[in-house]
């Protein structure tokens, strides 16, 4: 029922297609079809983190969320079916500007939308564990969407906690560094280091070597630059507070002064 053009990415299991659609329904919708290799996912014993993927993304309908259209199997790959975001990576987006970082207007814009995603998440328990700038796709119209559910988990009620140690080292919160029990405040801690990649261009912890950022992290260790507004610093220093009880409660984001 589709028709399939290029390549538009690609990950550690497979590959993402721009494709149209031809079923009754839906003729010509743009869409992106994510191939997951199978043999790939066993050899990685990844099958139990795709069926997680496609078990949680496919209850989440929000403005700010990738929507899952479709999926469906046959002996070789999984395919899922999303709405295509043009613009790509919001990674990308901030490594292609010549004038690396955001204004602090511009990046305003996309935390509200990356936010409100957040909150919607939160309110149905699901912590997304792996937010990144790359896990953030933009369409043709600049609309932000959280995407990638694999590590993502759904809480038996708000205040429970995880264990598994997962996430990407720059934006990994303290608590899963020293591998204590974490919450949705996790989620806060890797907003406050994407607030910072998009004003300054980089990460707050990223260093040459993965333990030395992971070091970093657990000392909550970080610099802004002074071409920061104080009303940005003040968000971020809310935001990366080591410990999870002191951090800016999700729900209050919004009310701070730099929104």
């Amino acid at each position: 029922d589709y028709e399939v053009g290029e390549m538009i990415g690609r990950g550690g299991f497979g590959f993402v297609h721009r494709a149209v659609s031809k079923a009754k329904g839906t003729p010509g919708r743009e869409v992106a079809i994510k191939m997951i290799d199978k043999r790939l996912m066993k050899a990685s014993k990844m099958t139990r983190r795709v069926a997680n993927e496609v078990e949680i993304h496919w209850q989440l309908h929000h403005p700010s969320i990738l929507e899952l259209h479709t999926y469906f199997e046959d002996d070789a790959y999984v395919y899922l079916v999303t709405e295509l975001c043009g613009n790509g990576e919001l990674y990308r987006y901030v490594q292609n500007r010549a004038s690396c970082p955001l204004s602090e207007n511009e990046a305003r814009g996309i935390l509200v939308m990356l936010i409100r995603g957040l909150l919607y998440l939160h309110a149905n328990g699901i912590i997304h564990r792996d937010l990144k700038l790359s896990n953030l796709l933009l369409t043709d119209s600049f609309d932000l969407k959280i995407a990638d559910f694999g590590l993502a988990v759904k809480l038996a009620d708000p205040d429970s906690e995880q264990k598994t140690m997962c996430g990407t080292p720059n934006y990994i919160s303290p608590e899963i560094v020293s591998r204590q029990p974490y919450g949705l405040a996790s989620d806060v801690w890797s907003l406050g280091c994407m607030v910072v990649t998009l004003l300054t261009g980089k990460p707050p912890f990223e260093s040459q070597a993965v333990k030395m950022t992971l070091d970093k992290v657990s000392r909550g260790e970080y610099m802004l630059p002074d071409s920061l507004s104080p009303v940005a610093k003040d968000l971020i220093q809310k935001l990366l507070q080591k410990d999870p009880s002191k951090r800016l409660p999700l729900t209050k984001v919004l009310s701070h002064g730099f929104f």
